[in-house]
């Protein structure tokens, strides 16, 4: 069950207007953003590649910084994301 689901961006952003503002990144890329898996993602990093510039790490984000509301669980983050343990080896 998705706790926070409309519009655009996944739902994402419906919250409150500061989320929505940080995921425009219309000046700049932006740090809250949702992935092509339909996770929200907050990057909180950067990690060293090898003859690359570094990458960013990022984490889901289960509730928003901004407000507080509840946005995904960590049972939605696994099912979008394919980490659940149905796999059939």
């Amino acid at each position: 069950m998705t706790i926070e689901a409309a519009g655009g961006n996944g739902g994402f952003g419906t919250c409150c207007p500061d989320l929505a503002d940080a995921m425009s990144g219309e000046e700049y890329e932006p740090l809250i953003t949702v992935g092509d898996d339909g996770v929200l993602y907050m990057s909180v990093g950067l990690v060293e590649l090898e003859d690359e510039e570094p990458g960013m790490v990022d984490h889901p984000v289960f509730f928003c910084p901004f407000c507080g509301k509840g946005l995904q669980t960590p049972d939605d983050v696994k099912a979008k994301a394919g980490n659940g343990e149905e796999d059939d080896a």
